[in-house]
């Protein structure tokens, strides 16, 4: 666990926090709450790049199942793990150790389980890990809502009628196919203790658990346990800084789709997780759940009347190679298959 000690931009108040308390549902919300949520949304996106939800109304219990059931996966003998391996079209599936790579420099510990359909043939085996689809199915159900609700309220921020967003959503884990959103479950094991090789510090073995990376989406909602580790460079600064945690609050950030589009109002922030000093610490395990909220596959995003950037300006952009096409149409399909053959082996 991380010391006391250890600042973050939490403990030093860095991070806006927006509480979505009495904000409603997302086919019945309360709409002079979602326009001021999403005002604060717009603020805290443009001028931080990030920003921290509470009063969600999804229930840390819930979160703890599923890491609990992504423990018992993990502990599976590797053949019947491999019956599970991610599908490279659907993306759903077990990501393994070495199979996902953002930093070549370093050994990456890092179990996933990627989710894009909700069908019971798509899970693991009631016998094998018994609770995992009564787990992850109500979860993905809740993360997929909230998302319905924070695309209402950035439209009202962007300026359109809310509906205008969810349009482009629709298909969010309907398993037909025709959009990449998922929710993907993540374990990152101990640290072996090693530190040195056998002959000189040159052999040593170098860990981490995730390296560095933007999110390739439209936003990414994280929830995270107390282990710590995850690090960020905040919109306009160079510098990695460690996040820190705060019980029962959900990170959202912009991923690179919503950052062209918005010509890097809202940017996609660098991020990474590193390994924790201390030998109690590169001991424990991390969990988090990460949802990853996509447009529908052949979705044409409208134009935006954004208003003008706020003070201090944003940097220049400069988007993925990938996202420079004709008369600037973002496919999101073309893109995030681009940006898997980067990443996976």
């Amino acid at each position: 666990m991380a010391s006391q000690q250890e600042e973050t931009l939490l403990s030093r108040c860095e991070i806006p926090i927006i509480d979505l308390a009495h904000i409603g549902t997302d086919v019945c919300p309360m709409k002079s709450v979602v326009r001021r949520i999403g005002q604060q949304l717009f603020t805290a996106l443009s001028g931080k790049g990030l920003a921290v939800l509470v009063n969600h109304g999804i229930a840390e219990e819930k979160l703890k199942a599923v890491y609990a059931d992504l423990d018992n996966f993990c502990a599976l003998p590797e053949g019947c793990q491999a019956q599970y391996l991610r599908n490279p079209v659907s993306n759903h599936g077990y990501v393994r150790p070495g199979m996902e790579q953002f930093d070549a420099t370093k050994k990456e510990l890092r179990h996933a389980f990627n989710i894009t359909s909700l069908t019971k043939a798509a899970m693991p085996a009631e016998e094998e890990v018994p609770e995992f689809i009564n787990h992850a199915v109500p979860l993905a159900q809740d993360l997929t809502n909230l998302s319905r609700v924070l695309l209402q309220a950035l439209a009202y921020a962007f300026g359109v009628p809310p509906a205008t967003l969810l349009a482009c959503h629709s298909g969010m884990l309907q398993s037909d196919g025709r959009n990449a959103s998922t929710m993907r479950l993540l374990y990152y094991p101990p640290v072996p203790p090693e530190d040195e090789g056998p002959c000189c510090p040159s052999d040593a073995v170098h860990y981490t658990r995730c390296g560095a990376h933007s999110d390739y989406g439209t936003f990414t909602l994280l929830a995270q346990d107390s282990e710590g580790g995850l690090e960020v460079k905040l919109n306009g600064s160079d510098k990695w800084q460690a996040v820190g945690h705060l019980p029962g609050a959900i990170l959202v950030q912009p991923g690179e789709l919503l950052a062209a589009w918005t010509t890097n109002i809202l940017p996609a922030l660098m991020h990474r997780v590193v390994v924790p000093s201390g030998t109690y610490a590169r001991a424990r395990g991390r969990h988090c759940v990460a949802f990853f909220c996509l447009p529908d596959n052949d979705a044409k995003l409208p134009t935006l009347p954004l208003k003008a950037a706020p003070a201090p300006a944003p940097p220049a952009f400069t988007p993925h190679t990938h996202l420079t096409l004709h008369n600037r149409l973002l496919n999101a399909a073309h893109h995030l298959q681009k940006r898997f053959r980067e990443t996976y082996a």
